[in-house]
């Protein structure tokens, strides 16, 4: 299938560390839906999807989130987290303005997604998850990227100080490195996409290439909290939920996106909370977004106000 690129404007959301890039598609003057990637992704991972998704009187925003894309890094000294994302959210709200937020997520974005919600459930209008909604729960996940991220946070913090030391790679190996990392969950040309706001030449080595996220998210800190908790948070959601997941569990983060509990209380408590499973890898929204549009669609043009003004 050949996806067709989109028009979309580029925008820089002014913060105090710099700026958050995203991705506008549609009219100015319609609130987006609000999308958010998957961890060392960037807006990239829907090229894809958007241009299946409804467009009249609709608006997206797909952004990179703080450290990825062309998004601006935290400053020295500072490392990633979950809450700084949840706070980011509250600030893109705060500065366009918007009563409500509508969200989109991807794996990690889908957590943010949840949690933001759970925390605000008043001013979310509707959730879309991809593959992804509670944080891991387990307790060998927890504690072992609990005792990874202390263990190299200074390392990391370390190699972004001397940008000079980055390794630098062709595009070739950096595909290579990106199939892997996914364990195959990207294909040659899905890479291609994230690669546009991905990389960007080595200043010191010519037909090479440097990542332009930051090397800090590699021990990005998560919020984890016990199954009881999460059924808690839960119980304050009331807005209309689409949950996607794929059929193949390839990473510990796509291994436990919601409990068969969680489904039940939560198909119980809201009558609009829709959970389904399509064939496809963890990126399936990007290596086969037709297997997923004809739900969002459905969804979005059910729960998403034509009124929805900035």
């Amino acid at each position: 299938m050949i996806y067709i690129d989109t028009e979309f404007t580029e925008v820089e959301i002014p913060v105090p560390w710099g700026h958050v890039a995203g991705k506008w598609y549609g009219p100015a003057d319609v609130r987006p839906i609000l999308i958010l990637h998957g961890w060392l992704d960037n807006a990239g991972s829907y090229d894809t999807l958007i241009p299946l998704l409804p467009k009249d009187r609709i608006s997206y925003l797909a952004i990179d989130l703080p450290g990825h894309g062309f998004s601006s890094h935290i400053p020295e000294g500072m490392t990633y987290s979950h809450y700084d994302y949840l706070w980011l959210i509250h600030r893109i709200r705060e500065i366009y303005g918007w009563p409500k937020v509508s969200l989109m997520g991807h794996s990690l974005g889908a957590v943010l997604n949840f949690l933001y919600t759970a925390i605000f459930p008043q001013d979310v209008d509707m959730i879309i998850n991809l593959d992804g909604m509670i944080p891991m729960t387990t307790a060998d996940f927890v504690t072992k990227k609990l005792i990874a991220n202390i263990s190299n946070t200074t390392k990391f913090m370390i190699q972004h100080l001397n940008p000079k030391s980055q390794p630098s790679y062709s595009k070739e190996e950096l595909i290579e490195r990106m199939i892997a990392s996914s364990y195959g969950s990207l294909s040659a040309k899905d890479c291609e996409y994230l690669l546009r706001r991905g990389i960007k030449g080595s200043e010191s080595k010519p037909n090479k290439f440097i990542l332009t996220s930051d090397s800090r998210l590699k021990s990005l800190h998560v919020i984890s909290l016990s199954q009881e908790c999460y059924d808690i948070l839960l119980q304050g959601i009331n807005c209309p939920i689409l949950n996607i997941n794929s059929d193949t569990k390839q990473t510990a983060f796509s291994k436990q996106n919601i409990s068969e509990k969680s489904i039940e209380d939560m198909k119980k408590k809201n009558p609009n909370f829709q959970n389904h499973k399509v064939s496809g890898k963890h990126h399936v929204h990007l290596s086969h977004p037709e297997r997923v549009s004809g739900l969002i669609t459905e969804f979005v043009l059910k729960y998403r106000s034509v009124k929805s003004k900035m």
